[in-house]
């Protein structure tokens, strides 16, 4: 009998899937309620300012297109300053993995 067990690819599954939800255009935050209040509208999720950094990040982006307007340029700022806060979310400590700490594949030959 064969058991699986919880992996890093599935809980990076999940995480990247809350992410992408998050990251779609027009995405909203629902707080949780008391049992027996109204129920909350959505609200607008909060959009961080996006760092220099982000933002010069954005701007190279137009080697790639020299047609980007401004807007696009603070919107794509915008979702790396996002990527940013996740990340720091996942490792609020800043821990790197060390090479050791990748899952090892496990093949097996199907006849």
């Amino acid at each position: 009998m064969h058991v699986m067990k919880s992996t890093r690819r599935i809980f990076l599954a999940g995480a990247a899937l809350g992410v992408g939800a998050a990251l779609l255009p027009g995405s909203t935050v629902v707080e949780a309620a008391p049992a027996g209040s109204p129920t909350p509208s959505p609200t607008p999720a909060s959009v961080p300012t996006p760092s220099p950094g982000a933002l010069d990040l954005a701007r190279s982006m137009r080697r790639f297109d020299a047609t980007l307007s401004d807007a696009q340029i603070q919107a794509i700022a915008q979702g790396i300053e996002q990527g940013y806060a996740f990340g720091a979310a996942l490792n609020p400590q800043g821990t790197f993995l060390q090479n050791g700490d990748a899952p090892v594949p496990q093949f097996a030959v199907r006849p």
